[in-house]
């Protein structure tokens, strides 16, 4: 296996380094695409392009079946750059660090959207949704994120789930809505959700 990679592939590799670690399965394509913002096509390229070069090996055909094999202590701290944007700047350890938390904000957020978009979509009821919305903001938790960013993240669901609720009822207040959300929440769930207004 060759030693170095690229700047946007050590992102990559980065990425799914984060994604498997965090949900316990590599990530699609698609989640790639829209994590660096690149068209479908072009997340597969990278892929491509790192399977070649012996970074990552995966079945062809099957889905979330990629596996990197670069040591994790290896890979380049994760930024949350932009498809047009420089990437894999040097930086110092806190630069490292506020950049790696932006960018598992960023992902947070990315996976929030979906499922609140996928929710929309398949109209299941919140008895369901809201747990869903929960254990996807734990993974962030097992994972070892900073509090002060799982709790942005649940502040951020929050948000999601009042707008939804406005589109239903405009009529309705925060307060309200997120009294339903949390009785859809264990007891002991209940507690470690912040007031975010």
């Amino acid at each position: 296996m060759k030693s170095h990679y690229t700047s946007r592939q050590g992102q990559v590799l980065a990425f799914i380094h984060h994604y498997t670690t965090l949900h316990r399965r590599p990530p699609a394509e698609a989640e790639i695409a829209h994590f660096f913002q690149v068209t479908p096509p072009s997340a597969h390229l990278m892929v491509l392009a790192l399977e070649r070069r012996g970074f990552i090996t995966r079945t062809p055909g099957e889905a979330r079946s990629i596996k990197w094999r670069v040591p994790p202590e290896q890979l380049p701290v994760l930024h949350n750059a932009l498809a047009g944007q420089s990437i894999g700047q040097p930086a110092t350890q806190t630069q490292g660090q506020t950049a790696e938390h932006a960018a598992l904000l960023r992902l947070g957020k990315i996976q929030l959207d979906n499922l609140c978009a996928f929710q929309d979509r398949h109209h299941f009821d919140d008895s369901e949704f809201i747990p869903l919305l929960d254990t996807l903001i734990e993974s962030f938790v097992r994972a070892h994120m900073s509090p002060q960013l799982v709790n942005h993240l649940r502040c951020y669901a929050c948000e999601l789930y009042h707008q939804c609720c406005q589109e239903a009822q405009p009529e309705s207040t925060f307060q309200a809505n997120m009294d339903l959300m949390f009785s859809y929440l264990a007891g002991s769930r209940r507690t470690v959700w912040p007031w975010c207004r």
